[in-house]
């Protein structure tokens, strides 16, 4: 019996100080690998940021591109009648989204909708007031009606909601 308490009495300090070393050893890799985790996500975030911003200026650029105001005297030509220039102007916006479709990927899914909406937005005016005119008319006479359709909107248009949306998106990346 007293070997067995002679046992005990060095086993159990040993015991005792391999457990705690085991805790030690074990709280000291769950934080190593959380800060291997954290630098990893730092950066992937760092490489992926150049990126996220150049898809939010091609996003920018598109919604200044399809804007009325630009778009119209871009895609208008003398001889094109109605029918022809409200045709090019659809068409240049379809060929414009199609090309811009992959930067949804670096984009907040609420963003995306309101680019979204924006383009189906001019679309329909460009169609409303293509619709109120003859389409044998002058290509001048669908400019002069969508630009006094704009001129009577109070608010902000839909590609400008989008734009604002898009720039406060990229102040949030600086903001943390």
């Amino acid at each position: 019996m007293d070997s067995l308490l002679d046992i005990l009495i060095y086993a159990l300090p040993s015991l005792i100080i391999c457990v705690v070393m085991l805790m030690m050893i074990r709280s000291f890799f769950t934080k190593e690998y959380r800060l291997r985790q954290l630098e990893f996500f730092e950066s992937n975030r760092r490489m992926a940021l150049p990126t996220r911003l150049q898809a939010y200026e091609r996003l920018v650029m598109f919604l200044e591109r399809i804007s009325l105001h630009n778009l119209l005297p871009r895609v208008r030509t003398a001889e094109m009648n109605v029918a022809a220039f409200r045709q090019a102007l659809i068409n240049n916006i379809a060929l414009e989204y199609e090309h811009n479709l992959s930067q949804q990927l670096y984009i907040s899914p609420e963003a995306w909708e309101l680019v979204r909406i924006a383009k189906e937005e001019v679309k329909s005016v460009i169609n409303r007031a293509a619709m109120q005119l003859n389409p044998e008319g002058a290509s001048v006479d669908l400019s002069k009606k969508i630009i006094n359709d704009l001129a009577e909107q109070e608010e902000y248009t839909a590609t400008q909601k989008a734009i604002l949306q898009l720039k406060k998106e990229v102040l949030s990346f600086y903001d943390k």
